[in-house]
């Protein structure tokens, strides 16, 4: 970068307030060096990933702009806006942006997996599980890739392929709470209940205060006729997130059996 010294130190300075997570003095350093040289597309590009982990994301997306406004093709800039993108829910422009990652950058892993994503959330689920499956080819342990893999199988009902999926992410990261969680989910619809269980209770070992598992678990014990058990699972699943947890359980056909019961209806009511 070509820029004066009290820039050069206003920019390091910004770097080393984001590498320890301060990202909103890092973005004030940033615009310290903009406000004399708005022309530095790496400096709009940092500022952009800043902006993006404090959830700022329309903000983001503009330094973005910015960047690839001075530097069309900085693959750092485009992928970031696809990052901000799909954060927004503009999945088809994020899947835009992913791309013309790709195309700069064909092995970026990062840009393979959230491209993948983006497929996801498009519902174009043969296209995402090529793009997992090319995330694999280069790092067979990436658990995220695993369990990403596993939800796009679900969505095309291949729930044993899923669980498969399911298992290898577990193999390499056995306390990822949501992989379990997810497990349990999928035995759940394959009427596994036992097993569901099982799995999330291995959830709730790695993290307790986990309402999901807790609620999934009501679910279960519901559909097995165990009535006690399922508002005791429920009950704790309310106590961690009561709006959430109360809307989900009144429009849930598999509480259905218990409707008619004082006790949820006062679990409801509350």
């Amino acid at each position: 970068m070509d820029h004066n010294l009290n820039s050069a130190a206003w920019y390091s300075h910004g770097n080393i307030l984001y590498s320890l997570g301060h990202y909103e003095g890092a973005i004030a350093g940033y615009d310290k060096v903009l406000a004399t040289q708005s022309d530095l597309y790496e400096v709009w590009t940092n500022r952009g990933y800043a902006l993006e982990n404090l959830s700022r994301y329309k903000e983001a997306l503009a330094s973005f702009e910015q960047a690839l406004s001075i530097h069309p093709e900085f693959v750092l800039a485009l992928h970031g806006k696809g990052i901000a993108l799909a954060k927004l829910g503009s999945y088809e422009e994020a899947l835009t942006s992913f791309n013309k990652t790709l195309k700069l950058a064909p092995t970026d892993p990062q840009a393979r997996y959230n491209q993948g994503n983006a497929l996801a959330r498009l519902h174009r689920y043969e296209e995402a599980l090529a793009s997992f499956d090319r995330v694999l080819e280069s790092n067979p342990d990436d658990y995220k890739a695993w369990y990403s893999r596993s939800k796009v199988l679900t969505s095309l009902d291949k729930p044993h392929l899923a669980l498969a999926s399911l298992d290898k992410t577990l193999a390499i990261n056995p306390f990822c709470y949501y992989a379990w969680n997810y497990r349990g989910t999928v035995l759940t619809q394959t009427g596994h209940y036992d097993k569901a269980i099982a799995s999330f209770d291995q959830s709730l070992q790695c993290k307790p205060n986990n309402p999901d598992a807790w609620y999934s678990k009501a679910r279960c014990y519901a559909l097995k006729g165990n009535t006690q058990l399922a508002l005791s699972y429920l009950q704790r699943a309310i106590k961690l997130n009561p709006p959430l947890y109360r809307a989900l359980a009144k429009g849930d056909i598999h509480f259905q059996p218990l409707r008619q019961t004082q006790q949820l209806q006062t679990l409801l009511s509350k």
